[in-house]
């Protein structure tokens, strides 16, 4: 059974879940994962792993994403974004550049968000978007995110476009109604792609009709290396302690791969407080 990375560029129009499920159909692979939701209306890249590298997706879940976004003024859905129902609506000849250009340095860094009524996460053990699709109350939390880089590309009209890169859990669509909210005329998410998910790029990408399985060989590439002898393989291979086998104390990174001397990945290691485990073994 295969164990790999699939990366994905993901038209618009469909689900997450409905890549993983015409690659299931095209692959013949039944265990199958994604690292992070992207909306329907969404295009860009999405990580799928395959098998054992199933237990790989936090890994991708936690590293920070990158967006190119456009947001459009002068409209409130209750989805945030072209797609919900329209709320409000108003005319927007032009945008002040300088005034939305101070209002990002309010959401630059670390800041508090309130996650989209239609969204994904649950509350009480159920999905926000049924609350809403049910028109229940429920209180949105704040979570806190971080945008690494906030950069205005352009100003069109009522439209701005960015270029955002920020930490796992960050809604677009909220930054997009937050400052829109802040300019003084509301804003939704019309157009969103995502061009990197640490540490793949979009370029690296393929399609649905035409997926690649990138061998954990090249696609752990990012991680530091451990080469170990043969007598040792067997021992990883049953799971003994990595501590018991390598000199925890001179590691640094919080992953490294595994290799024998055939530069086979025999395993995954993760930092731990100050000891490391197994986030997979392989073979």
């Amino acid at each position: 059974m295969t164990s790999g990375i699939i990366l994905i560029d993901k038209p618009s129009g469909i689900t997450t879940f409905d890549i993983i499920r015409k690659l299931r159909k095209k692959l013949g692979i039944k265990k199958m994962g994604h690292a992070g939701v992207l909306d329907k209306m969404a295009t860009g890249l999405v990580i799928i792993a395959t098998n054992k590298a199933t237990k790989l997706l936090s890994i991708f879940e936690d590293g920070y994403k990158v967006y190119e976004a456009e947001f459009t003024f002068g409209i409130i859905t209750d989805t945030y974004d072209l797609e919900g129902k329209v709320l409000d609506k108003r005319d927007v000849d032009n945008i002040d550049k300088n005034k939305l250009l101070e209002i990002l340095k309010l959401y630059t860094g670390e800041i508090e968000q309130i996650p989209p009524p239609y969204s994904n996460i649950k509350i009480k053990g159920k999905r926000l978007y049924k609350y809403a699709l049910n028109n229940e109350r429920v209180e949105l939390p704040k979570r806190k995110v971080t945008i690494f880089e906030f950069e205005l590309l352009s100003v069109n009209e009522n439209k701005a476009r960015f270029k955002i890169k920020c930490s796992k859990g960050t809604y677009i669509r909220s930054l997009a109604h937050s400052i829109g909210k802040d300019m003084g005329f509301g804003a939704i998410v019309s157009y969103l792609r995502r061009t990197a998910v640490y540490p793949y790029t979009i370029e690296q990408a393929s399609t649905i009709e035409n997926p690649k399985i990138l061998p954990l060989e090249e696609a752990l590439k990012f991680m530091d290396e451990i080469v170990v002898d043969t007598p040792l393989t067997n021992n990883i291979k049953n799971g003994v302690g990595i501590c018991k086998l390598l000199n925890c104390s001179k590691l640094t990174e919080k992953y490294y791969r595994l290799i024998d001397t055939n530069y086979n990945i025999l395993a995954v290691i993760e930092k731990k407080g100050t000891n490391y485990s197994y986030k997979t073994i392989f073979q």
